[in-house]
């Protein structure tokens, strides 16, 4: 014992000196060095502590990214198809009156708040999903042994630990680093869908807001300015106090860049891949091609009223 507290004290001197990244290194020589003395099993690193302790605040991360947007889901799924329902009695006949049935521009605008709640919907979907498979991976992580080490039979000494995945067994410098390098694309994923279905969801009622107090405009258009400043307001702080990638648009960038990615290092292992790109490109296809040649019902309405408007000014 006397043996083992000299050789410690030693050690631990001259690891003071050192930088911090070596100091951890020699730590865990020293360890190692002393289990082999005492012939016992080798402890823990540092490396795998820390990175214990950012699977234990990914799980946290992800959590609580996965509960409001569930809670944003269920509301968006009640909401969705607010504007397509009749209006109520009282404002039948001053739509009527002022034409707002028949105008291309009140159609649009309802369609649009559909349109973004649907957009909303479909991408707080994707970001339950992706954190709940994200979680299950990290949870396999903290108990199951390496798949690599599993199928050659590597030791205790193989820098890769996962379960169904890889993960590369290092001193990271913080959380969002250790998710940088082992769920880029699931960090960056549930990052991007998450903020945008709520920028989405804040356009889309700003809508509902111009729509529902249609007969007061002024009021109506303080409503919509309001929402409009939250959802503006958002995106300001968010490009203001970015974490990574620089910013709203970068964050999409590299989301995008991510997600081909990942379709086209899948695109052997099935046709799902295919299938998902397909519907992709199909969807902004057609969202292009309904914002320039929109099919709606009295679509000359509001040209018709203008042009009568002018010919009983004149």
């Amino acid at each position: 014992k006397i043996v083992h507290h000299i050789l410690f004290k030693s050690i631990m001197n001259h690891a003071s000196t050192l930088s911090p990244m070596t100091s951890i290194s020699s730590y865990d020589h020293l360890h190692s060095t002393l289990a082999t003395i005492r012939g016992g099993s080798h402890p823990p690193s540092v490396a795998d502590t820390i990175n214990s302790a950012y699977i234990k605040s990914a799980i946290s991360y992800f959590n609580n990214l996965r509960v409001p947007a569930a809670v944003l889901m269920s509301i968006i799924m009640k909401e969705m198809f607010a504007l397509q329902a009749t209006p109520p009695s009282a404002m039948r006949a001053w739509d009527t009156e002022n034409g707002i049935d028949k105008s291309k521009r009140w159609r649009t605008l309802r369609y649009t708040y559909l349109l973004l709640m649907v957009l909303a919907f479909s991408l707080e979907t994707n970001t339950i999903f992706v954190a709940t498979q994200v979680l299950t991976q990290l949870a396999t992580a903290q108990r199951v042994a390496g798949r690599q080490e599993q199928m050659l039979n590597v030791g205790a000494d193989s820098d890769m630990i996962g379960g169904l995945f890889s993960m590369r067994k290092e001193v990271t410098a913080s959380m969002v680093d250790f998710l940088l390098k082992n769920f880029e694309f699931e960090y960056c994923t549930v990052r991007f869908h998450f903020v945008t279905g709520l920028l989405s969801f804040a356009l889309a009622q700003a809508l509902r807001v111009r729509y529902a107090l249609r007969k007061y405009e002024a009021l109506s258009m303080s409503g919509m300015c309001c929402l409009l400043t939250v959802a503006s307001g958002m995106l300001t702080y968010t490009n203001a106090n970015t974490i990574t990638y620089g910013g709203y648009v970068n964050l999409m960038k590299r989301q995008f860049q991510l997600s081909i990615n990942f379709l086209m290092t899948r695109a052997k292992s099935g046709p799902m891949s295919a299938v998902t790109f397909l519907f992709a490109c199909l969807t902004i296809i057609y969202a292009i091609k309904g914002w320039i040649s929109p099919e709606f019902a009295y679509f000359d309405s509001d040209w018709d009223d203008n042009r009568r408007a002018l010919w009983r000014f004149r």
